[in-house]
């Protein structure tokens, strides 16, 4: 299915919610568990829907929305670049997702390889990537004269690693 044609943002984002239950990490199988799961969804929904909380998300949708768009054959840049599929766009959605509400929105590109890379840059050395493709993380960061990379794996959350990386952008 192509998200940028049948779905607006505010669809795609119950969608996630959706499937976010459907993935949860939860193993509970009561009807207090399921009830939990839902009015859990509902929060966050509602927290994302939140004007002042949600734009930024939304904003991050939209972009993804477009690269789509404009990457999803393969030659995309005329040097031979892989398109991007409904399988990474899929995973970049639920990059966005497991995002803290508060973590500063990043800018997002698509690598050459087909892989999204979501970036969070204030100065030339306070910079962070992350490209998601296939459940994996693959991060590098600088800050000031440290550096750091690697590659986390991306089931249910976002690695603490990857989270504190980001936020060591702003400190």
């Amino acid at each position: 299915m192509n998200y940028a044609m049948s779905w607006s943002c505010a669809e795609l984002w119950q969608h996630l919610n959706k499937m976010q239950l459907e993935d949860s990490t939860s193993r509970a199988i009561s009807e207090d568990a399921d009830q939990t799961k839902t009015q859990l969804s509902e929060i966050s929904t509602e927290l994302h829907n939140n004007i002042t909380l949600g734009e930024p998300i939304y904003k991050n949708i939209e972009s993804l929305i477009n690269i789509f768009e404009e990457c999803s054959t393969d030659n995309w840049d005329g040097y031979g670049a892989k398109a991007l599929t409904e399988s990474s766009l899929n995973e970049a959605l639920r990059f966005i997702r497991s995002l803290p509400i508060t973590m500063p929105s990043p800018e997002l590109s698509i690598e050459p390889s087909g892989e999204i890379a979501f970036e969070w840059h204030i100065a030339p050395r306070k910079t962070f990537c992350v490209s998601v493709d296939d459940n994996l993380l693959t991060y590098a960061g600088i800050f000031g004269s440290s550096k750091t990379h690697g590659t986390e794996y991306f089931e249910y959350e976002i690695p603490k690693t990857i989270i504190d990386c980001i936020q060591r952008v702003f400190q």
